[in-house]
């Protein structure tokens, strides 16, 4: 069978919605109070729609189920019911440094120009110690590459620029096109490795 890697973005919660910039490194603490009332209900239909097929749609061998370590992507997978899942660091979102617990409208009134750059520039890093989209494609290139030969299915809840940059390094695009892709929130990619690298294949229901 060939590797097969499910990349599903996290629920959006109220954090989310408000434009705010997460404590991407941030671990622990009580995953479930990451979900609000309207994130627990896109989440029950997204498990209605999806959990059979990811858990053991293909008849093998359970998938490895991981997730970022932040709370609001390991709520969502318990919520979807993969109540075993690992964390893993290379499934973190981007470190935004003195950006984390902002939100975007007072940056573009504070910081208009930065932010400007950021929305374009892969390789621009937020102050503080950010890291730019570049960085994000490097470990998340290395993470997926190393599951090329595993044999076995992986089930990641992750976020939109973890997967933008997982779906670029499976195309071979250059990083100038990460805003080019749009990944809404439990959105699922799918990632097959082929003899000659990675296939990107529409998800459908």
């Amino acid at each position: 069978m060939p590797t097969t890697v499910w990349l599903v973005s996290h629920a959006a919660n109220a954090a989310l919605r408000s434009g705010i910039f997460p404590h991407a490194r941030a671990s622990g603490g009580d995953a479930g109070q990451a979900l609000d009332a309207r994130a627990i209900e896109a989440l029950d239909a997204w498990r209605a729609r999806w959990h059979v097929r990811l858990a053991d749609g293909d008849g093998g061998a359970a998938p490895r189920v991981l997730t970022s370590p932040a709370a609001i992507a390991r709520a969502s997978a318990q919520a979807a019911g993969f109540h075993d899942a690992a964390q893993s660091d290379a499934l973190a979102d981007a470190a935004y440094g003195a950006w984390q617990g902002k939100r975007l409208m007072d940056l573009a009134r504070d910081a208009p120009e930065a932010l400007a750059a950021w929305t374009r520039d892969p390789g621009f890093r937020p102050p503080g110690g950010g890291e730019s989209f570049d960085d994000v494609r490097l470990r998340v290139s290395a993470w997926l590459d190393a599951h090329a030969h595993s044999e076995r299915r992986v089930v990641a809840f992750t976020h939109a620029t973890v997967i933008r940059a997982a779906i670029l390094h499976a195309l071979g695009a250059p990083s100038a096109c990460f805003r080019s892709v749009d990944i809404a929130p439990l959105a699922v990619t799918a990632l097959r490795r082929a003899p000659h690298g990675w296939i990107w294949g529409a998800a459908a229901d």
